[in-house]
């Protein structure tokens, strides 16, 4: 199946926003992966835009008790990644069903 992707603004930018699981045992969990249009985007630039892109998801899923985080792992030059832990997906999916 390939990866669910939606472009979406986020830290000003219009970017591609594809979705998949991360399989590692250590860091399971669903990855967000942004998609940046210049694959050769300076470092630095590309790092600031994943600190704009890391402050405005960590309000966002903050207001859902939602946790986040940088994925360092990210395998390709043009895509800025994080993680939802597997973990803090069970704990909303839990309230959800408990009904709080």
């Amino acid at each position: 199946m390939p990866a669910l992707q939606y472009t979406v603004n986020v830290a000003g930018q219009s970017l591609v926003l594809k979705f998949d699981v991360n399989k590692n045992p250590t860091k399971m969990g669903v990855k967000l992966q942004f998609v940046v249009p210049d694959p050769d985007m300076d470092p630095r630039d590309k790092q600031e835009l994943a600190n704009k892109i890391s402050t405005a998801l960590q309000k966002r899923f903050g207001e859902a008790d939602i946790m986040i985080d940088y994925d360092t792992q990210t395998p390709y030059k043009n895509v800025i990644g994080f993680i939802v832990p597997i973990n803090s997906i069970s704990s909303m999916l839990t309230k959800i069903i408990r009904g709080k």
